[in-house]
């Protein structure tokens, strides 16, 4: 006796309001050079239009080790990263045919630039922590793609904007819609 077993998508319900949405994503900061993104987010569907999220990521930013004396007997290893929370507003556009839902969004939050310095040499060790933190406003397109009702993928593209940094972000990810 055989099975049959097949996945039909289930359409994303432009009724689906007063549910949650986790999405863990990975991508590329671009802006500051290219570099890797984690990130996670958490939105809550008001209706069917408005969904309130924050949203989080890190991003590795540079990491060289180096030499420094007249002999190069000093030993150095630099790095620095950034970090991002951010909450606002993504406007829906679901869509009863498909199971896409495209949105945009705006919102604003805080950037962490983070370096360090470690030195070692010459009988001494160092190291020299700096953070700046930037508030910025961001913009964002993107869409859900159910694959059930419960699961599915999200791309997005990000914009951030603050006085003197322009970034943008480009990531991917998983979601879970609960309950």
């Amino acid at each position: 006796m055989g099975m049959l077993f097949s996945v039909s998508p289930a359409r994303a319900q432009e009724a689906d309001t007063g549910v949650a949405i986790a999405t863990l994503s990975a991508g590329a900061l671009f802006g500051e050079g290219g570099h890797g993104s984690y990130g996670a987010s958490l939105g809550y569907t008001m209706s069917k239009h408005l969904m309130p999220f924050i949203d989080f990521s890190y991003s590795p930013l540079t990491s060289y080790a180096f030499t420094y004396g007249a002999n190069d007997n000093g030993k150095g290893l630099f790095t620095s990263s950034l970090l991002d929370l951010n909450g606002g507003l993504k406007i829906r556009f679901p869509n009863k045919r498909g199971n896409w839902v495209p949105y945009f969004g705006l919102g604003a939050g805080l950037l962490r630039f983070a370096t360090s310095n470690y030195t070692s040499g010459f009988s001494t060790t160092a190291t020299v922590n700096a953070n700046r933190d930037v508030v910025a406003g961001n913009a964002s397109v993107g869409g859900l793609y159910y694959v059930t009702q419960h699961i599915g993928i999200e791309m997005e593209l990000k914009g951030y904007f603050a006085q003197q940094e322009h970034l943008g972000r480009a990531s991917a990810g998983l979601f879970f819609q609960f309950p």
